[in-house]
């Protein structure tokens, strides 16, 4: 019997805290207001004015640099600069357009500080010269001029400088600030106070007045998140933004939250930018099997162990949490305006939850994105950004999600946002932050963000490689050349970094003994190969070769794909996918002799941990080492090891009845998301119709409607798959019956790798390589780099 080997490559990424709110202001066509809009360094359009009978209708924009006064300028230091006008001024204007700090041009008695605080004066030995220069990265290097110029502060790239007397440091915290001067500088009066004797930290209690009871920086960077104030009648207090109103919304929580009418007389204040940062590939609460992963994720509750039951990690109940903006981002919790106490409550559909406009359901849960005017849609019911029409306001759009993503309003008409480059301002950039970047200089925009562009070790992190696609890839900082690139290094994390440092998308697959554990992903998505048996040298032409790294490369000085050598591959992530290798942590990538010998040779307690070393080695003895054949479900005699496994018998899960694992060969019968979502290309988590979610099996149609993608499916989430072909006829999606409609550019990608091009066969045609008997099934942990 020929026996090929089915290759799940299974792709993983990481991403940041999902409860994390990164410290970006509300873009001005976000806020819905005119008087928020007024009050913030933006300009309220008047569309129609209000008749006896109809109200005015506008939309917010930002304003230009040339609107704004010298303190929104110097607010405003990436894009703007502050010019003081000279003794006979023509204009105004005292605000302009910042390119970069070498085009500013010094009136008398001005400082480069003064006129952008990211600008400093260049160096003395560089004069006569003289000219603006940016401040730099770090604080460090720069002389005391450049530091602390009189009456002004110095922005470097890590944050506000001072000097200490012998050097310039970033300011960390306000005890450093030594003198009553450098405490009360602008910079500092929303996170320092000078109490008579030292710079301390602010506290809400610091305000006296209501008007100055708004909030405060928890710490001395620009960065740094902030605490809602709100005042009582007679004191400042802590709040949280559902006890503000129209009046304070913006005001009290620096511009990162704008009021969302629900009419004219309500409304929730809710934030511009959290929805963004809740990543599809967390990991879930069940899969913590450490009490210190478990208790530092929002969302979940620790119970510790009883007798001869083990400690587990489970989902806390939505009505613990006593905020909105942790509630909306929980599946499941909603944050219930309408009742007469607002609190977070648990859903099953979003249909429940009731909700006037697409804003005020956004705002109660992120998963209920849309409104049919009465009650809330999840974004599978929505319609495209493109219908979305509000020629009178245009604000309705930017705060919009359709079903292709999120909104913006360009030429005169709502169209998804499909790449940075969409987006037109700085504000507008900001909100997309782990995919876009603004580059300054003389054509400024919003571009695609890569590791690269971050400078320094602690920035070093992930970047999102899709706008509306939550996936992430892992960045690394290489300490030899100083740069950040795109690479995973997860497998290097140890049981109190895995979990954190990789954004929450990883765990530690042992729950007790942390010496033997791997870091290991939660979910898993792209289903990049199956059922292929395509060699290296059947592969002609250089884009199939390019797409079978690392297990082939392609060989420019004759032309010809071939295998790769196993050193080469200096990442465990590269060389586990390599059927020809297996990683070794004390000798890196070695080559792979016969697999049942070499995977006897590995230590492991779940198929997770034998993969990670070898993809050749899915199964798990009772002796704790690798195999090469599979197990059955029914081998894993523990949560943790059935969880996140396929055996012989299909993917496995848990039955908490019968306390047993149990193979599952029909998408029907999954019953969680992350299962659901193990083997892409065959199940999807989907609204089965009845307001439910379950796991479905693919068809062409769903394919591409789910994944925007009309190639492949497989049939099956069982070795017994066929793979389904699926072609795109205008703008439906059919099965093909062959791979012959495939062309050499892209035969083998578009066929899931079962396929090749065949460049003797005619003028060329796209063949299968692939055995139609299977007897061997693996699942492949494929990092992204």
């Amino acid at each position: 019997m020929k026996i090929s080997i089915m290759l799940l490559l299974v792709a993983i990424s990481a991403i940041g805290n999902a409860y994390f709110v990164p410290n970006v202001k509300c873009a001005c066509q976000q806020i819905l207001i005119e008087t928020e809009c007024n009050n913030w360094n933006c300009q309220w359009t008047i569309v129609t004015p209000a008749t006896s009978t109809t109200p005015a209708t506008g939309y917010c924009q930002q304003a230009t640099c040339g609107q704004l006064n010298q303190q929104q300028c110097l607010n405003e230091s990436e894009r703007c600069y502050y010019q003081e006008p000279g003794p006979n001024p023509t204009t105004s204007q005292v605000c302009y357009e910042f390119s970069k700090c070498e085009d500013i041009v010094l009136s008398n008695g001005a400082t480069c500080q003064k006129t952008n605080p990211k600008c400093v004066a260049s160096p003395q030995q560089l004069r006569p010269k003289f000219q603006c220069i940016s401040a730099g990265l770090t604080c460090s290097g720069l002389s005391m001029e450049q530091c602390s110029p009189s009456q002004s502060q110095t922005l470097a790239g890590e944050g506000l400088c001072y000097w200490n007397g012998n050097s310039c440091k970033v300011v960390s915290q306000c005890s450093e600030l030594t003198t009553i001067t450098q405490c009360q500088m602008k910079a500092f009066q929303n996170a320092c106070q000078w109490s008579g004797t030292a710079c301390i930290a602010l506290t809400c209690a610091s305000f006296q007045q209501s008007e100055t009871c708004t909030f405060y920086q928890q710490a001395t960077l620009s960065s740094s998140p902030i605490q809602i104030c709100n005042w009582t009648g007679t004191n400042c207090i802590p709040a949280t933004s559902q006890m503000l109103q129209s009046s304070n919304c913006g005001q009290n929580t620096n511009n990162h939250y704008r009021w969302v009418p629900m009419n004219a007389s309500s409304g929730i204040c809710a934030q511009c930018n959290p929805y963004k940062y809740v990543f599809r590939n967390q990991c879930e609460c069940k899969q913590l099997l450490q009490a210190n992963e478990c208790t530092s994720s929002k969302s979940c509750t620790w119970t510790p162990p009883a007798g001869t039951t083990p400690g587990y990690c489970a989902p806390t109940a939505c009505t613990s949490f006593t905020d909105q903006q942790t509630c909306a981002q929980v599946q499941g919790c909603y944050w219930n305006i309408n009742a007469q106490s607002p609190g977070c409550q648990p859903f099953t559909t979003c249909s429940s939850i009731t909700g006037q406009n697409a804003q005020i359901c956004y705002s109660q849960s992120i998963y209920c994105p849309g409104s049919n005017g009465t009650n809330c849609q999840s974004q599978q019911q929505l319609n495209s950004c493109a219908t979305i029409v509000t020629p009178m306001q245009p604000n309705v759009c930017f705060n919009s999600i359709g079903k292709d993503g999120y909104c913006t309003y360009q030429n005169n008409q709502c169209a998804s946002v499909t790449q940075c480059s969409i987006l037109t301002t700085l504000q507008l950039c900001n909100q997309f932050s782990n995919s876009c970047i603004w580059k300054a200089g003389s054509q400024s925009s919003c571009q695609s963000k890569t590791c690269s562009d971050y400078l320094t070790e602690s920035s070093c992190t992930y970047i999102q490689n899709n706008i509306n696609y939550n996936i992430i890839n892992i960045c690394t900082w290489n300490p030899d050349t100083k740069k950040c690139s795109t690479f995973d290094n997860s497998f290097n994390y140890d049981i109190n970094s895995c979990f954190n440092s990789t954004g929450r998308t990883h765990h530690w697959s042992e729950p007790s003994n942390a010496q033997k554990g791997f870091c290991l992903p939660c979910h898993y998505s792209s289903v990049l190969n199956v059922k292929s048996n395509c060699s290296c040298n059947d592969l002609t032409n250089y884009t199939d070769c390019a797409l079978s790294s690392p297990k082939c490369y392609w060989n420019a000085a004759n032309s010809t794909c071939q295998n790769q050598n196993c050193p080469q591959l200096t990442s465990q992530g590269q060389c586990v996918l390599s059927k020809y290798c297996y990683w070794s942590n004390s000798h890196g990538c070695q080559p792979l002799g016969s697999p049942s010998t070499t995977c006897s040779t590995l230590t492991a307690n779940t198929q997770q941990e034998c993969l990670s070393q070898s993809i050749l080695c899915a199964g798990i003895n009772s002796n704790g080492k690798c195999q090469s054949s599979p197990n059955s479900c029914g081998d894993f005699t523990t949560f943790y090891q059935c969880f996140g496994s396929v055996g012989t018998d299909g993917i496995c899960q848990w039955n908490q009845t019968s306390l047993k694992c149990q193979g599952i060969s029909n998408c029907g019968l999954i019953n969680t998301q992350a299962q659901c979502e193990l083997v892409l290309n065959t199940c999807y988590w989907g609204n089965s119709g009845n307001g439910t979610s379950t796991c479905m099996s693919y068809n062409c149609t769903t394919l591409y409607t789910q994944t925007q993608s009309c190639n492949f499916y497989l049939s099956t989430p069982n070795q017994n798959y066929e793979v389904k072909y699926c072609q795109l006829n205008g703008q439906t999606c059919a099965e093909a019956n062959n791979v012959s409609s495939l062309t050499s550019s892209n035969c083998y990608a578009s066929s899931g790798g079962t396929a090749r091009w065949d460049a003797d066969k005619g003028n060329g045609t796209c063949v299968q390589c692939y055995a139609k008997i299977i007897s061997v099934l693996f699942i492949i942990l494929s990092y992204m780099f």
